[in-house]
């Protein structure tokens, strides 16, 4: 039994060292300037989005776009764990006081700060997301419908607003065990968007650190404040991860605590970079 034991190990090993990543990243003053990259990203993941369909579909993608209740919807923070997404696969925490999605009296977390209206713009409607008292969104994956069966992907991608420095925000994956699997920052986009998304050639990641700016919702941006919000998140169906020790996930989730200064470490180097 240790001898497979081993073995699975060496096995999963290997497969995350063979997993060459792939990464899409564009920026541009609006939606369009991003458009044809995200785009490619979605194509990358199979074409089809399969929405709120329930259990695991085998191919696809799976997007989240906040844009519920359209514009006349009104802000809403939602508490730590968000599962209100776990039906298409995705659980959000965030170590702050909760999440929060763009709305009335007025849009683009107006009510927070005036200003973010003339910074913040959402790329696919009228709603965007962020977390409230922190820089820090977790997601972990699920099969669609059921949170208590873990899933992995194969890629994730969120569109960012106002991103101003080039080290401040991005994304840390990770695997099953608790494993980097790499970090990756989103490029600048003053007052415009930016794509980051990135793919593996199979199945691995469990879950991600999202890191937006350098201060929370509040403040005003600019100088040395980087604030930062998000739009649509995409990423690859989510397919049944193996039975981890029990071990083995514990260390993931507390994993994302410890890895708080993750981009700030030097990014893994990508085999490809589509722009």
């Amino acid at each position: 039994m240790r001898g497979l034991f081993l073995s699975g190990l060496l096995l999963a090993t290997a497969q995350q060292a063979m997993a060459a990543p792939v990464v899409f990243s564009g920026a541009g003053g609006d939606t369009a300037a991003i458009q044809g990259t995200v785009d490619g990203f979605r194509a990358s993941l199979g074409g089809v989005n399969n929405g709120n369909a329930p259990g695991a579909q085998g191919s696809g993608r799976r997007e989240i776009n906040w844009d519920g209740g359209g514009a006349a919807a009104p802000a809403t923070v939602f508490p730590n764990p968000m599962v209100n997404f776990a039906s298409r696969g995705l659980v959000a925490t965030t170590p702050g006081s909760g999440l929060e999605f763009s709305g009335q009296p007025i849009p683009e977390f107006g009510e927070i700060n005036a200003t973010y209206s003339d910074i913040f713009q959402p790329f696919s409607g009228p709603r965007l997301f962020a977390p409230i008292g922190s820089t820090i969104t977790d997601v972990t994956f699920n099969i669609p419908g059921d949170t208590t069966a873990q899933a992995l992907t194969n890629a994730f991608g969120v569109v960012f607003a106002d991103v101003d420095f080039p080290t401040t925000s991005g994304i840390e994956f990770f695997a099953i065990d608790g494993g980097s699997l790499g970090t990756y920052f989103a490029p600048v986009a003053n007052n415009g968007l930016s794509f980051l998304g990135v793919t593996f050639d199979s199945a691995i990641i469990a879950g991600a650190r999202i890191v937006t700016g350098n201060a929370a919702l509040g403040p005003n941006d600019g100088g040395i404040v980087d604030v930062v919000a998000m739009d649509d998140f995409i990423y690859g169906e989510p397919v049944a991860a193996p039975i981890p020790e029990p071990a083995s996930w514990a260390m993931m989730i507390l994993g994302f605590g410890i890895t708080g200064s993750a981009l700030r470490r030097r990014q893994r180097t990508p085999l490809t970079v589509i722009s």
